[in-house]
């Protein structure tokens, strides 16, 4: 469960086994430089029950007791197009939402159907109780509402969209140097034969992806622009992203890179509009990421060293089982199949550096990375058709 409030170093204390969480002390603040994200509107609905589900269409299931939260769960749901149930329906679940007095009823992880559990709070400040039951549970996060509405609207939207739609992949390195922004880059490339593909520079700092495949100064949206967008706005965002042979681009230029909270509504987005997105990630924002993403590519140099970051970086993110699979850069004394029993993870690609001034999109290769990439995306288009 990722923590979803948003708190100074100073006002937050740890919550033991609690995955990147932590019991908010006091309300969250921006400095007053920092432009605020823009509040969706949503509808007031003036019925008590929800209406049955329509045929067809996706659902979340309330499973808690307070009326004024229900309302306020049922505006969100309808704005993302989903229906919300009291009571058994025919439509599929997406998720499972309650309040803390349903978490003391006994609602798990498992909610119906075995759909993900998300928790609402009444208060900015969430009480360590409720953050220790939601553990036990199993909950995917604790929102508080009204303030937390942008990140609650974004979880459902990522809930309710169709899993058919973007083939969404993270590339992280195992350990630093390893190669994963140029690994990144040339999967976008090989991509661009299956459909739409977007690179996305996922850096706090700004991992200079421009720089990287040496694009010209660009003009459109970058992510100071992009952090203010909703789950909502995929399509004016990927119109407004800037192209480099055919590859659109989010990066930062100049400006700091995205942080956990920009992260996940942005992902969500791009997810809606098909194609393939690859998202060039920094260590950092790992967690934020990972229930968006559909296979995340640790990016490993095959050597002891690297094997031992890459193992204490996994420990630390704590992933969904299934979730990472190893891309083994050949550079050292290792083996593939030895990387990959040493980390416990699944082999998706390895590969030979590119000689020496090549430029990932600028300069596509029949040999090395480049084909370790097109390999890779044809694989996984064919088990997306299949």
């Amino acid at each position: 469960m990722t923590r979803t409030i948003s708190t100074s170093p100073a006002a937050r204390v740890a919550v033991p086994g609690l995955v990147d969480a932590a019991v908010p002390t006091e309300p969250s603040h921006r400095p007053d430089g920092t432009p605020q994200r823009r509040r969706s509107s949503f509808p007031a609905p003036e019925r008590a029950a929800a209406a049955p589900a329509a045929a067809g269409r996706p659902a979340a299931w309330w499973a808690g007791t307070d009326e004024m939260l229900r309302e306020l769960v049922l505006d969100h749901a309808t704005a993302v197009g989903l229906d919300l149930l009291d009571g058994p329906g025919e439509a599929a679940t997406v998720c499972t939402v309650t309040d803390a007095a349903g978490l003391a009823a006994g609602y798990r992880s498992s909610g119906r159907d075995g759909s993900p559990l998300l928790v609402v709070a009444d208060a900015p400040d969430v009480p360590t109780a409720v953050w220790s039951a939601a553990l036990t549970a199993g909950a995917r996060a604790v929102l508080p509402l009204p303030a937390g509405s942008d990140e609650f609207l974004s979880r459902l939207a990522e809930l309710a969209r169709p899993r058919s739609t973007a083939l969404l992949l993270g590339v992280v390195g195992g350990c630093g140097g390893a190669g994963a922004s140029s690994f990144a880059a040339r999967l976008a490339a090989a991509a661009r034969a299956q459909g739409p593909s977007t690179l996305v520079d996922a850096d706090p700092l700004g991992g200079g992806t421009d720089l990287l495949v040496e694009a010209p100064a660009l003009e459109g949206i970058r992510w100071r622009e992009a952090a203010d967008l909703g789950p909502g706005d995929g399509e004016a965002l990927h119109a407004g992203l800037p192209r480099v042979d055919e590859v659109r681009l989010l990066v930062a230029g100049e400006d700091p890179g995205p942080t956990e909270q920009t992260l996940p509504p942005v992902l969500s987005a791009l997810s809606a509009l098909g194609g393939t997105v690859v998202v060039d990630l920094g260590p950092a924002l790992v967690p934020a990421a990972a229930e968006h993403l559909d296979q995340l590519l640790v990016v490993v140099p095959a050597t002891d060293h690297a094997v031992r970051a890459t193992a204490r970086r996994l420990r630390s993110w704590q992933l969904p089982s299934g979730l990472a699979h190893a891309a083994v850069r050949r550079s050292g004394p290792l083996g593939a199949g030895e990387v990959c029993e040493d980390l416990g993870l699944p082999l998706a690609a390895s590969f030979r550096d590119c000689p020496r001034g090549t430029v990932p999109l600028l300069d596509v290769r029949r040999r090395g990375a480049d084909r370790a990439a097109r390999e890779l995306m044809a694989r996984l288009g064919a088990g997306a058709r299949s």
